[in-house]
């Protein structure tokens, strides 16, 4: 399949400075640079966003609706959005036997995931991260060189999570040994930080993941003290929780531990019914995290489907209103966990009827497998 690289020039619209600032600062958590990005705003028209995406060999929800949802905000905010496929940064962790054949058909069965849910490609640019750095390869390595060079060993084992892993698996499970840990390991975000910092931009959205907000933390540290010219705004999404009532255990081999985008309905099904879901707590309870991340920005309602003599059907139109009938007892953890999987259904499907039948993409799907059984 040819890979197409698309993009177009967008416009804030005619929206006010407030209305834009509103529509980014809706996409997450609060950023520490909030105020830079009222002022990039400000001066900017059509700033420029890149969005990092793993090629994965499942799909997740949140890489495949969230990433999409945050995608259309930022479109309609005047961003110019550009996709950055890591292809290289997979190849580096040896993912898919460090096959860049592999990892490159996975990114495209993304990219045609995307077009399958309503990703409207006039408005982004997609760009393989090995044909940037193959492009700029001496900017590239001088930057992460000087990364390495103005940083501590100590800084780097921050950066990577390893310590805090350390004490968090030996007190759960017992079988981390920081020993173990491969030089690549340390390499990592060196080079994660340099493929950021290379591409020049005005604004990252990156997922609230742990490892990426110490990266994060590294590239701020490393501007500040460089006085770097292109010191990017790092704003963080909110990142889907665990399905599981016990996270530290849900993704040990148990698929259940999150949707992915390749799920039936039958799969659907099964595991939002064996998803955590205490009765009358609305806080920590990922079926309502799901209904907030998912299902209200992608329908603007959500619907709960009773028989009449429960009071029939009720229509939700935010989490607030939820949010009280759940923790009142209004609501109980059947309904909600069967509403949500209407809902997502209904969101999946085109997914779904893509693949079924278009040629094109089932033969892509195909590929795609074909490359994960090796994985």
């Amino acid at each position: 399949m040819e890979e197409a690289t698309i993009c177009t020039t967008w416009n804030a619209g005619g929206m006010s400075l407030d209305q834009r600032f509103a529509i980014i600062r809706s996409i997450g958590l609060e950023s520490i640079d909030k105020d830079d990005v009222r002022r990039l705003l400000g001066k900017k028209v059509a700033p420029v966003c890149y969005v990092w995406c793993d090629p994965s060999p499942s799909v997740h929800i949140a890489q495949g609706i969230m990433m999409v949802i945050n995608v259309r905000k930022m479109v309609k905010a005047g961003c110019k959005v550009k996709i950055l496929i890591a292809d290289w940064f997979a190849r580096m962790q040896h993912k898919f036997d460090g096959d860049l054949t592999k990892i490159r058909t996975l990114g495209l069965y993304m990219i045609e995931i995307w077009k399958a849910v309503g990703l409207d490609l006039n408005g982004v640019e997609f760009i393989w991260l090995s044909d940037e750095i193959n492009s700029h390869s001496d900017e590239y390595w001088a930057l992460v060189m000087d990364i390495f060079r103005n940083n501590t060993l100590r800084t780097i084992i921050r950066c990577c999570g390893i310590e805090d892993r350390f004490m968090l698996n030996r007190s759960i499970i017992g079988s981390y040994d920081p020993k173990n840990v491969t030089a690549s390991k340390l390499f990592t975000p060196c080079v994660h930080s340099a493929c950021i910092l290379l591409q020049k931009a005005d604004i990252w959205l990156l997922s609230m993941d742990h490892e990426e907000d110490l990266h994060d933390k590294l590239i701020r540290q490393y501007c500040k003290g460089m006085k770097h010219e292109y010191r990017p705004i790092i704003l963080s999404h909110n990142k889907l929780p665990n399905l599981k009532e016990h996270p530290e255990y849900g993704k040990n081999g148990d698929p259940a531990w999150a949707i992915f985008m390749e799920d039936r309905e039958a799969n659907l099904s099964d595991k939002l019914s064996r998803a955590f879901c205490p009765p009358k707590v609305a806080g920590g309870n990922p079926c309502l995290e799901y209904i907030k991340y998912i299902v209200f920005p992608w329908f603007g309602y959500f619907e709960v489907p009773r028989n009449e003599e429960n009071g029939g059907s009720r229509m939700f139109q935010n989490m607030g209103e939820l949010i009280t009938d759940y923790e009142g007892g209004v609501l109980d953890a059947a309904e909600v966990r069967l509403a949500l999987t209407e809902a997502l259904s209904k969101i999946l499907k085109p997914v779904r009827d893509h693949f079924a039948n278009n040629c094109e993409a089932k033969d892509l799907e195909y590929e795609a497998m074909w490359c994960m059984s090796y994985y």
